[in-house]
């Protein structure tokens, strides 16, 4: 599948849109000069400026391309199978994260994900080890942005 580059620009402000919606509605944590919002801000910013470019790009290009068309790969299995896997990857986190916690979920997903898109036993373990920890402690420790804790909250020390 190929989208325009004016597509793909619709696509980013709004993704870039509902992202600062969102953030704005993040709650503000005392004693700090900046809240949780803050990070997602700045990208959907990054996002929708991105989508403005290519918008812009294409229409200083004077080039009509159809806004969607079916690539090479759509004829792919492999390629299908792996969008479909990057879909199921998305509602697994969805549907788990919340009972199991973000650094397990986010585990299993970046196991599965990184092993299929050829690395190493060795590479695809490492990084489902720590990929996941680095994420949680930028996010919840330093941003203050709440990640589920699932089952890691039960556990008594």
């Amino acid at each position: 599948m190929r989208l325009s580059d004016a597509a793909l620009g619709l696509v980013l402000v709004g993704a870039g849109a509902a992202i600062a919606g969102t953030a704005r509605d993040f709650p503000l944590v005392p004693g700090q000069a900046f809240g949780p919002g803050l990070f997602p801000f700045v990208v959907a910013a990054g996002l929708a400026a991105c989508g403005i470019g290519l918008i812009v790009r294409e229409a200083r290009s004077g080039l009509r391309r159809p806004w969607f068309a079916a690539g090479p790969l759509m004829g792919d299995a492999r390629a299908r199978l792996d969008a479909l896997l990057l879909v199921a990857a998305i509602g697994l986190y969805l549907v788990a994260a919340s009972r199991l916690g973000f650094v397990p979920t986010a585990a299993v997903i970046l196991l599965v994900l990184v092993r299929r898109f050829g690395a190493s036993w060795a590479l695809a373990a490492a990084t489902a080890l720590l990929g996941p920890l680095a994420v949680y402690l930028l996010f919840a420790e330093w941003l203050r942005v709440p990640l589920p804790l699932g089952l890691v909250a039960s556990i008594r020390y």
